[in-house]
């Protein structure tokens, strides 16, 4: 009785899954923010957490890439 019921539930979720619009906010792609918006945003973060030198610049181009940019070699100085 509860296997058959946990399997009416899946398919149910799965069957529900399949008929959402594309256009919720997971699905949807998000405008890509400017490199210079992104530094800002990053650099916010970076200066908020007090970290070394390595763990600052580690954390600072690991949300670059989430933004979907690489730092600079002229920006590394600035962090």
């Amino acid at each position: 009785m509860l296997k058959t019921r946990l399997l009416a539930a899946v398919i149910a979720l799965s069957t529900a899954v399949l008929f959402m619009p594309a256009t919720t906010t997971w699905a949807a792609k998000a405008k890509k923010m400017s490199y210079d918006e992104a530094w800002a945003e990053c650099k916010k973060d970076v200066t908020l957490l007090t970290f070394d030198n390595a763990a600052r610049y580690t954390r600072g181009a690991a949300c670059m890439k989430q933004h979907g940019y690489r730092l600079k070699k002229s920006s590394m100085s600035s962090m």
